[in-house]
Parts: structure tokens; C-alpha cells; sequence
């Protein structure tokens, strides 16, 4: 059976206009800047952009170069942070539990198992400039708002406004390195092993909102709630092709759209090069 599905990001995805990197209590973070203004960030029309340029943030970690801070900067300017907060929980609503339970791939203790968590620690972790008083009356806020009979589909944007989407949210460095290059880990698998069946953990996508467009042949409309959701949804979807057009470049090793199935590299500069290295191999030998 076959459905038709279409992609779109919910209104309320939002990036700030400049972020900094700072260290604090020994780890370096990607945080807003004080007076950064906030925008309305993804849509779905980029969703490859924000897929490939992420792939090739991992390309690098995956060959051991380096990634200069600008990089991620520049990401994070154009796309936003990826909501990891909201996305490792098991308990959708963690905000208004005791504990919070992570799923396998965290990113944050680095172990194949679920961990359990108090929701005070855990919003330390992304909000490391908010002191305990502040964490308490978070907390509170969110509790004291979120009224027992709103609507389900109220809830998420609500909070992840006041989670995710706040000035005072921020990403570790290596947490956002380690998913860009566990990304781009997968793709060199899967190119290089097609025939096998797998199991991507990490792209079992949390609390992923749906509809369906009985208009449209009955359509089924996917929305991702923050930056992560939609990099593992269209990564997923670019894998699943009968022929896949996400590939990596023989030459370079980025990863990019191709224009045709048959294409090897990404640039007409990287063909050139390869035959370059190529000829002068086959020189040598003879």
C-alpha cells in the first residue's frame, strides 16, 4: 500500500538572530546571544539544506578534521538549535513529571540503556544559566499554565515556547558534533551495505504530530515540532528511496542531493580532481 505524505514544519519553530559560544561549568555551549532577536525558523522547503549541511558537519567528525566554531555558529545562525530536550525524553510532557526517562541515544551519558533523570537536573543541563530558584518557578510556570483540560495539540507548542524555544535554552557543542557525525556514520552504512535490513535507533522519531488531507487523495500532512524531528524525518525519507539521491561524494566525502543517479560527486571540481589523481596514478604505475 502506498499513501502520499507531505512534510510541513508547525508555526511555532523558531531560531535567534545570533548565538555565541560559551563555557559553562566546564562545558561548551551554543546559546543566544543577550539582546538576539527571535524569528520563525525552519520550513520545509529547506529541508535538504539543513539535512546535507548538517551531514557534512559530521563528515568532518567523521574523518577526525577539524570543525571551527564558525561552523556550528553558521548553522545554528540559519537553522536554529536542534530541541535535543525535547527530544531525548520518553515522557512527552517531562516538564510536568518528577523524573524524566531518556531514550537509548541521548547523546548525554553515552550508553545504549534508558536512564532516568530528575526534571530539575535534566533542565540544568540545557538551561546551565538558570539558577535553582529559577528551574523551580520554570517548572511551576509550566505546571501552573498548562491547565488539566487544554487540548492535546496546545500542549507541545506551548511548552517547547517556553522550553526549547527560550532565550535562556542552549546546546552543548560536542552533543550537536556527536549527532552530525552519527548521521553521517549511518549514511556511509547504508550506501556502502544497500541490501541490509536496519535499525536506525535514532531515527525513531518522538512525538511526531500528523493529519490527514481526506481533500488531497488522502494526504497524510507529517509536522515537526523543532530541528531535530525534521533532519531524522527527512533522512529517513531520503534513505528509503528506491534509488537513493543522497549520496557522497567519491572525492570529497560530503554528502550531497544528486542530480541524477549516476552522479559520484558533488562538484564538477571534484570529477576534474578525481581524474587528475586518477591519471597520475595510473602514470606512476606505468
Amino acid at each position: 500500500m502506498k499513501a502520499n505524505f507531505y512534510i510541513e514544519s508547525q508555526q511555532f519553530c523558531y531560531a535567534f538572530e545570533n548565538y555565541k559560544i560559551e563555557e559553562i561549568n566546564g562545558i561548551r555551549y551554543v546559546i543566544p546571544e543577550k539582546n538576539a532577536k527571535q524569528r520563525v525558523s525552519t520550513s520545509s522547503e529547506r529541508m535538504n539544506e539543513f539535512t546535507i549541511n548538517l551531514l557534512n558537519i559530521g563528515k568532518k567528525a567523521y574523518y577526525n578534521e577539524k570543525i571551527e566554531d564558525i561552523e556550528i555558529l553558521d548553522y545554528v545562525r540559519n537553522f536554529g538549535l536542534f530541541g535535543f530536550m525535547a527530544d531525548f525524553p520518553i515522557n512527552r510532557y517531562f516538564i510536568l513529571d518528577d523524573n524524566v526517562a531518556l531514550r537509548d541515544y541521548n547523546f548525554i551519558i553515552y550508553k545504549d540503556y534508558v536512564s532516568v533523570i530528575k526534571i530539575e537536573d535534566y533542565l540544568k543541563m540545557f538551561m546551565p544559566k538558570l539558577n535553582d530558584t529559577q528551574i523551580t518557578n520554570l517548572i511551576k510556570k509550566c505546571i501552573d499554565n498548562i491547565k488539566p483540560t487544554i487540548m492535546e495539540k496546545y500542549l507541545t507548542p506551548e511548552l517547547n515556547e517556553w522550553l526549547i524555544f527560550s532565550k535562556d535554552y542552549a546546546e552543548p557543542v560536542d552533543m550537536i558534533i556527536q549527532y552530525a557525525k552519527l548521521i553521517y556514520d549511518h549514511l556511509v552504512d547504508v550506501l556502502e551495505n544497500r541490501h541490509l535490513l536496519r535499525n536506525i535507533p535514532i531515527l525513531n522519531i518522538n512525538n511526531l504530530s500528523n493529519s490527514i488531507d481526506s481533500l488531497q487523495n488522502g494526504q497524510i500532512i507529517l509536522k515537526y515540532n523543532y530541528l531535530k524531528q525534521a533532519i531524522d524525518l527527512n533522512f529517513m525519507i531520503q534513505l528509503s528511496q528506491d534509488t537513493i539521491m543522497l549520496k557522497i561524494c567519491k572525492f570529497c566525502h560530503k554528502a550531497f542531493i544528486a542530480a541524477n543517479s549516476k552522479a559520484e560527486y558533488d562538484t564538477p571540481q571534484c570529477k576534474n580532481k578525481a581524474n587528475v589523481y586518477s591519471f597520475r596514478k595510473r602514470a606512476q604505475e606505468e
